[in-house]
């Protein structure tokens, strides 16, 4: 299965999508807005991919939550764990972050530390009227 990690840059965000195969990852970057988030969703929706994000990516954005919601898989890594492997790593670029998270659904021992991201009901949410 494809993976892809999801990292909030500077004007833009950055998914890199990792096949299981271990070829060259593949970077795309989507500005933010509306058109380039849905297209986004729909390349990972038919690549069928599996997302990573970190914690403060999926309070914050709503296209984690969107993809949870059309049946993707979407995991979180806890920011400060995320953040330490990024400091042993000296990992400053975005794309090599969003690399990093989409390999850690690969390595058995860091996989334990993501959690599946389930998106609310909404019919919980709604109020009966009758």
């Amino acid at each position: 299965m494809t993976s892809c990690g999801l990292w909030l840059a500077r004007r833009r965000l950055v998914a890199v999508l990792v096949s299981e195969n271990g070829g060259a990852p593949r970077a795309i970057r989507a500005a933010l807005i509306g058109d380039a988030r849905f297209g986004l969703l729909e390349y990972l929706g038919a690549a069928g991919a599996e997302i990573v994000v970190t914690e403060a990516l999926a309070r914050a954005d709503i296209l984690p939550a969107q993809a949870a919601r059309r049946g993707l898989t979407v995991w979180r890594a806890d920011d400060a764990f995320v953040t330490a492997i990024l400091g042993a790593a000296a990992i400053r670029d975005p794309s090599r972050a969003a690399a990093l998270l989409a390999r850690l659904p690969r390595i058995p021992l860091l996989r334990a530390t993501l959690r599946r991201l389930v998106p609310p009901d909404a019919q919980a949410r709604q109020i009966p009227l009758l």
